[in-house]
């Protein structure tokens, strides 16, 4: 049971050594209460202010101001002083009691304004809960009735099928914008391949030397960067992989390409390189997206005898014959517009595409 202290009625401390006790009355005091120091050692006569104000002080018989003989006064006859302090005792257990008293109620107080709380905070999580569980059922009575709807063909089910078409086509346009983008960032950079994969190579040196081969000489300041893309081909005679060469200006990329377009069949002869001639082609580099709808598109026009398809500036164009209209793909569900459902095939699952 925690004790309180008899002077300041405050509950006393657990650290040892922070109290110390009436060894005469036994009551318990906070060292600070009594006028002892904290570290000081309490000796074995010391005794608490009430106890040692009821302690008979010393007569002093020799001093001769005494005019009677107090050894010989009756021990039954009580001074003043004795009654004195005997009042004085009964109103200071009195004061602690009162103390204790108001401290216990004080405590209830407070107990019942936590009790107060604690059942405002019941209450509100009931409340809480009550609304989820009527939540939860309306959820259940909803998909109850869509459930039923579906099973029996109802309108709701149309509904949901619309919105999930308007999500699909709205998903669709932006994925085709992000692919627009991606390749106006590809509008400076062309595209080598056929040119053979050398350890050692410098790619730039045979980007010059292909272009000079064109008929334009190129200056190393007019290219950016220059790289083989794709990861490495380990398999033997396998395709090498093409070079993506990025100029500073566009203009300098298209007469690149029209270079390109006028002198065709040109082969890797005089480029330095070890490994046999073999023909390179210089054409538009083209986002993963539209490379893979390019190749379908050659598929599909090759198959359907269709004349012209070429990109230009990133755009993927096909025409039947000479002076037929040119029609515009963006993606694979245009093939089924332009060449129809019967002439269109699935893409074969490896295209050999990077």
């Amino acid at each position: 049971m925690v004790v309180k202290c008899s002077a300041c009625c405050k509950f006393m401390s657990t650290v040892e050594g922070a109290n110390v006790a009436c060894p005469i009355c036994k009551k318990q005091y906070h060292k600070e209460c009594v006028g002892v120091r904290k570290n000081d050692t309490v000796p074995s006569s010391w005794a608490c202010p009430d106890c040692k104000s009821r302690l008979p002080r010393s007569n002093q018989d020799n001093t001769p101001i005494k005019t009677h003989d107090v050894r010989n006064s009756s021990p039954k006859a009580k001074s003043p002083d004795s009654k004195r302090l005997c009042e004085t005792a009964g109103d200071s257990e009195e004061t602690s009691l009162a103390y204790e008293l108001r401290a216990f109620r004080l405590e209830m107080s407070q107990t019942r304004e936590e009790l107060k709380g604690l059942r405002q905070d019941l209450f509100e999580l009931r409340s809480t809960v009550r609304s989820c569980e009527n939540r939860l059922d309306r959820v259940e009575e909803t998909v109850q009735i869509m459930m039923t709807e579906r099973a029996s063909g109802g309108g709701t089910d149309s509904c949901f099928v619309k919105v999930i078409q308007a999500l699909e086509a709205n998903v669709e346009r932006l994925q085709h914008d992000l692919n627009d983008r991606d390749q106006v960032l590809l509008l400076n950079e062309v595209e080598l391949s056929g040119v053979p994969e050398e350890n050692g190579e410098n790619p730039i040196h045979i980007a010059l030397a292909c272009a000079a081969k064109l008929g334009m000489q190129l200056d190393e300041r007019e290219v950016v960067s220059c790289a083989r893309t794709g990861a490495p081909r380990r398999e033997v005679g396998a395709r090498p992989r093409p070079l993506a060469l990025r100029l500073t200006r566009r203009d300098t990329r298209d007469a690149l390409l029209r270079a390109a377009r006028v002198r065709r069949h040109l082969t890797t002869e005089g480029l330095g390189l070890k490994s046999e001639a073999r023909p390179f082609y210089i054409n538009e580099r083209l986002t993963l997206i539209n490379r893979r709808l390019f190749y379908l598109v050659r598929q599909t026009a090759g198959r359907l005898q269709w004349k012209y398809v070429w990109t230009r500036d990133g755009r993927i164009y096909v025409r039947r014959e000479a002076g037929a209209p040119a029609h515009r793909i963006r993606c694979e569900s245009d093939l089924v517009k332009i060449f129809g459902p019967d002439g269109v095939c699935p893409p074969p699952p490896e295209t050999g595409l990077q």
